[in-house]
Order: structure tokens, then C-alpha cells, then sequence
């Protein structure tokens, strides 16, 4: 139901309590919800994925240099960072790298965006650039959340936020492309389009100019190790300063504090994510764009709060998860993702 304004009851003194209204709030979210808490599309296979591949390749050089993903996302420098790079083509709706736009307004991804999520309504959000020269895999995981009210969250706090599962209502439909140009040695793409008690399908190098529409946000997936065994970093061989440029004969150089590791184009991984918006229909995206269900830092507090609660842990006094360096810790220490790999070593995401 859409378009509803939360009623809020009356407390003992004829005023609504703080978790009265949270109650409210929450209550009005699930009523207002925009997707499922489960898994909303198929993944579609893409191909190809880009009319001028050529094209867009010499994008992504002209784009370099590249700095690490972790450095991008400002995550905590713990000393264990692998080489996987990233810069954004476009973010928050806005194309910020001259060139891209044919690419962020892609014909051929917005129409399977709406097959595979049901959606008449498709607005591009973001697209980025991955590249990752030989390192060890990632672990299995969920795209950073888009949330209803959340856009300015921090990093962390949208990462925990996902893996509570504990913000389904505020949720906003997303989809995801994923393309590549790889051709080089291990490199997959796993997925557990099923569930992660499911088999997880593998999509194998070479892969070139192809892609897949999914659900990222809700469909377990992860990048598989990149490059030959013996030349794959471990985490912690490089340093958060480490940069990725373009070289003049076509392949990659990594710069990280005067030492040059020199990358033929073939042990580079170059994937391209881009985000949409993928509305049911226009009342939906009307529905999102009324901020009256936005999520805000004291209502974050306060579900997390009921949360910690139930399983006997002390939260933090304030309702601010966002700058109080003590929901940081808490949240951190106690959502962690649910599906981990047991029989292989991976980086932190």
C-alpha cells in the first residue's frame, strides 16, 4: 500500500513515545515495501554486451589511474589489501567521466533490466570500472544495499546493514550488470542464483565483451582468483597508496611507492559493474521518490538496538550508528556476512 503516512499511538501521557514511533515506522515500511525480502530476478545472460567493445576498452585505459577499491570505499586500512582496482564512471545518477555516457545510458542493459526484474521503470544509478591483476579470490557476498533514506551512509554501516537482514523494508530494487574483458588464466565469476544451500554456477574466462543481468544485491556471488597460481598477491603484499595505470604497450603497471610491477593486458580483469533503478512501475518510483519511508540514523539505532536486545548484547546509549565510534564497533563485531567459504582462503571484502 502506497502513499500511506505512518499513524503513530499516543503514550501514557498522550504523546508517542520514541519507540512508539519507531514501531510506527516500521510497521509503515512494510506496508510501502518495494521489493521482496527474497531474491527478485533470474540472472540474464548478456551477449554481447556493448556495440563497440573496442570502444570501450580505451575508455577504461584513458580512465587510469586506478586506485584500490578499499581506498575508493574508505575502508578500515588493515593492512590486508589485494590488488583489485576501481574508479566510477557515473555515481549517484550523474555521468562524472567524459565518454561514458553511451555506455551508463545502455540501450541493451536497460531492456534487460526490465525483462529479467519485471520492471517498466529502469533508471541508471551508477556504473564502475573493476580491474584486478593476479590475486587470490574474494569471498562470497552481497552488493552494497541501496536503501530508502540511506544514500549518504557510510560504507561500513550500509555493509552491516545488509548482512543483518535486518532492513528488507527499506530496500530498493536494484539491478545489476555485470560485463567483462578477460582472457587470461582462472578469473570466474561464481553465483548462487538457487541460494547459498544451493550448487553455485561458474561463468569461465575467456570472457570477453559478455555479461549477466542479476539481483546482486539479494544473489550470493564472488570473483573467483585472478591470474597464474605463483603470480597471485596474498593479502597484505601491497600497500592503501598503490596506483594501476594504463602502459604505453597496452598492458598495466602497478605504482605503489616507487616499485613498478609491470601486467600484460591478459592478467588484467577488467569487469564493468552498472546500476539501475528498476521500478515496478511509475507509482513505485513514486513511491521512493516521497522520502515519507526514508530510513534515518536514530530509527537505524533503534532496530539495530532490538536486535542486539534479543541476542543479550548491550548497545551503545546514543542514536547516532553513523558517527558514534561505538556502534561501529558493536555493528561490525556482531553482523558479519552469513555465507563464508570453508574450503578456500579469500580476502576480506
Amino acid at each position: 500500500m502506497r502513499g500511506v503516512t505512518p499513524r503513530l499511538m499516543a503514550g501514557a501521557c498522550g504523546m508517542a513515545t520514541t519507540k512508539e514511533k519507531s514501531m510506527a515506522q516500521v510497521a509503515f515500511a512494510e506496508e510501502a515495501k518495494l521489493r521482496p525480502d527474497v531474491m527478485l530476478a533470474k540472472p540474464v545472460w548478456l551477449d554481447p554486451a556493448f556495440e563497440d567493445p573496442d570502444a570501450v576498452v580505451d575508455l577504461v585505459r584513458a580512465s587510469a589511474p586506478y586506485p584500490l577499491s578499499a581506498r575508493v570505499h574508505k575502508r578500515d586500512d588493515n593492512g590486508q589489501d589485494v590488488p583489485f582496482f576501481r574508479i566510477f564512471w557515473a555515481h549517484t545518477r550523474q555521468v562524472r567521466v567524459p565518454g561514458a555516457e553511451p555506455y551508463f545510458y545502455n540501450e541493451r542493459f536497460m531492456e534487460a533490466a526490465k525483462e529479467s526484474f519485471g520492471a517498466t521503470v529502469i533508471i541508471p544509478s551508477a556504473i564502475m570500472i573493476n580491474i584486478s591483476t593476479p590475486t587470490i579470490g574474494g569471498p562470497p557476498h552481497r552488493d552494497l544495499p541501496y536503501f530508502r533514506g540511506a544514500e549518504k551512509f557510510p560504507f561500513w554501516l550500509l555493509k552491516c546493514m545488509g548482512n543483518s537482514d535486518l532492513f528488507h523494508p527499506w530496500a530498493v530494487p536494484i539491478a545489476s550488470t555485470l560485463s567483462w574483458f578477460y582472457r587470461g588464466e582462472a578469473g570466474d565469476f561464481e553465483y548462487w542464483p538457487e541460494g547459498p544451500d544451493a550448487p553455485s554456477k561458474l561463468v569461465q574466462a575467456p570472457l570477453w565483451n559478455v555479461g549477466i543481468v542479476s539481483d546482486n544485491e539479494y544473489m550470493w556471488h564472488r570473483v573467483g582468483a585472478v591470474g597464474p597460481e605463483a603470480e597471485r598477491k596474498q593479502p597484505g603484499e601491497i600497500t592503501r597508496e598503490v596506483r594501476l595505470h594504463a602502459s604505453d604497450d597496452g598492458g598495466w603497471e602497478m605504482h605503489d611507492q616507487g616499485k613498478v610491477e609491470k601486467f600484460p593486458a591478459d592478467k588484467a580483469r577488467i569487469s564493468i559493474l552498472w546500476k539501475a533503478y528498476a521500478f515496478a512501475d511509475e507509482a513505485a518510483e513514486a513511491e521512493y521518490r516521497n522520502h515519507e519511508n526514508d530510513l534515518n540514523p536514530r530509527l537505524v539505532a533503534e532496530i539495530f538496538r532490538k536486535d542486539l536486545d534479543r541476542q543479550g548484547i548491550a548497545a551503545p546509549a546514543s542514536d547516532d550508528p553513523v558517527t558514534d565510534p561505538a556502534w561501529k564497533t558493536t555493528i561490525q563485531k556482531n553482523y558479519e556476512p552469513k555465507f563464508q567459504l570453508q574450503n578456500e582462503a579469500t580476502y576480506k571484502y
